[in-house]
């Protein structure tokens, strides 16, 4: 395959993610009275005790800077809600949608994020590592040097279209990952395993892409 139509292919993918993008909830959408009494008590209560909120309604809520280590989420609507630099160790997020939220420098290490919908939320500088992304949805997220090593049960997960410029990728298990139109420029996937051809030729990376001996990725445009 050229490089023209390999170009040529990549854009289609990110037109395509784009196109996704404007079905997204807004990020800055105003939380209604019910869902700022209830994370008023989530934070309320946030040091006494294991949050669970299993299928609330939070859409537009703020949790920037909490602590909701361990808190039982599963179900939940977060829709465009806020987790800058918040304390997720541990966090319980099986379906929960969480498409346009914000969760750029929370600490997320060992998530549990099964099933869960992440179209367009902002990762970036987020600790992701070592989470269970089984069937998450990361289309059109931003994971700008997001610490994703040592992901774990990635069967059905797709980070087609995502910004993952810079992210990091040791020592995870990527067999069948999406990559489909993945930004992986300056990606690090130092003794990343089950990562094929197949999968990078969909993506598109630079100079600073460190893969697995072996493998290899198209350029992005411009790059």
């Amino acid at each position: 395959m050229s490089i023209l139509s390999t170009t040529r292919r990549l854009a289609a993918s990110l037109a395509l993610v784009a196109g996704i993008a404007f079905l997204l909830p807004s990020a800055m959408a105003q939380p209604t009275a019910e869902v700022e009494a209830r994370a008023a008590k989530i934070i309320a209560d946030q040091y006494k005790v294991i949050i669970n909120c299993e299928g609330c309604n939070l859409a537009g809520a703020n949790f920037d800077g909490q602590f909701l280590r361990l808190a039982a989420l599963e179900g939940a609507n977060m829709s465009g809600a806020t987790f800058r630099d918040a304390d997720l160790t541990g966090i319980h997020l099986t379906r929960a949608n969480l498409a346009g939220a914000d969760f750029s420098g929370a600490n997320m290490a060992g998530a549990v994020l099964t099933n869960a919908d992440l179209r367009g939320a902002n990762l970036s500088d987020a600790r992701l590592d070592a989470v269970r992304v089984h069937g998450a949805n990361f289309t059109g997220a931003n994971l700008q040097r997001a610490n994703l090593r040592m992901l774990e049960y990635v069967k059905r997960l797709t980070f087609a279209g995502a910004d993952a410029r810079d992210a990091i990728f040791r020592h995870a298990f990527l067999g069948g990952v999406d990559f489909n139109g993945t930004d992986l420029r300056g990606a690090d996937f130092t003794r990343a395993t089950g990562l094929t051809n197949a999968q990078l030729a969909r993506a598109c990376g630079d100079e600073r892409t460190i893969l697995p001996p072996g493998l290899s990725i198209p350029r992005c445009g411009g790059s």
